[in-house]
């Protein structure tokens, strides 16, 4: 029997009643937001119900691709390999999630193709079971692995690679690149997964992208998807601040909030960015080391929330 969390926009509701009455019949055990009982709190309810589940079914639709919360849990299924896309309504997966292959869902009746593929698709991911009447060989206690912060559902882990002559300086450039969990290259590979393109571009560049297939863009549509990645990584995230800061403290974490993010005092497992002024605290920034806290100069910080 899978754990399955149902990810869908609520104006979707009625779609998600006839997935889960599906599912039900089935024997899956699953969870949607109306199991979130009075007085809860949805983040950490959603949170936890999260962490519980080994499938994460997210239906695309034209509602649900505009869903910040959606594309949030859709990210931690791509995250931990378990998410299950359905495209209902013919609705292509946002930009960052359209290299796994969704089923495409015409209606929920056990006799549709589609209803039949996700049926199958659901048997990889029963959890496993151990054999009867044999106790499982004790394992030593593993050390945990640090933390790895995931930050967008768009670019995180991407290479970028700029040519020409663009807007902005290279290392303003890199500091973005950076903030949203991406690396910036100098030269274009098989790794390469966009070549930002400006004016008067490099032609080895330029024609290496295109015998590799790595996708071009123009430093505009660059900065458009910067924007939508920013969207996405300062939402219900933690955020401290530490330095003598441009603007007064309380100033910036009333922008933090504005922008749905969390802003705390001091840092935890939990805390998401570490914003840095000048003279930054020495405990804060051993605590951002330790816990694996991505660390932003004030700088990109209010570039990305003027951006915003």
């Amino acid at each position: 029997m899978s754990q399955i969390f149902i990810s869908y926009s609520s104006k979707d509701r009625t779609k998600v009643k006839s997935l889960a009455r599906l599912l039900e019949k089935e024997k899956h055990k699953v969870w949607w937001d109306k199991d979130i009982p009075p007085g809860a709190r949805f983040d950490r309810a959603i949170s936890k119900a999260l962490d519980a589940s080994n499938c994460i079914i997210v239906l695309w639709t034209k509602h649900s691709v505009e869903s910040d919360w959606v594309l949030e849990e859709a990210y931690e299924g791509m995250e931990r390999n378990i998410l299950l896309p359905l495209m209902v309504d013919g609705t292509r997966p946002p930009f960052g999630y359209r290299r796994i292959q969704a089923i495409k869902m015409d209606n929920f009746r056990n006799s549709s193709a589609g209803v039949k593929k996700l049926l199958a698709a659901l048997e990889q991911y029963k959890p496993k079971t151990t054999t009867r009447g044999k106790s499982p060989a004790k394992k030593k206690a593993v050390k945990p692995k640090t933390r790895v912060r995931r930050l967008s559902g768009a670019l995180d882990g991407k290479t970028i690679v700029f040519t020409g002559a663009l807007s902005e300086s290279r290392n303003a450039h890199a500091k973005k690149v950076e903030a949203v969990g991406a690396k910036m290259v100098g030269a274009v590979s098989g790794n390469t997964d966009y070549l930002v393109v400006g004016k008067e571009a490099g032609d080895v560049k330029v024609k290496k992208a295109k015998a590799l297939g790595v996708k071009k863009i123009s430093e505009k549509r660059w900065l458009k998807m910067l924007n939508e990645a920013y969207k996405r990584i300062l939402l219900n995230k933690k955020v401290v601040f530490t330095g003598k800061l441009d603007l007064p403290r309380r100033e910036q974490e009333a922008r933090a909030k504005k922008l749905g993010a969390h802003p705390t005092g001091t840092i935890s497992g939990k805390t998401d960015y570490l914003i840095v002024g000048q003279v930054p605290g020495k405990k804060k920034l051993a605590d951002a080391k330790k816990y694996s806290v991505k660390i932003i100069e004030e700088g990109v910080w209010n570039d990305i929330v003027t951006t915003l």
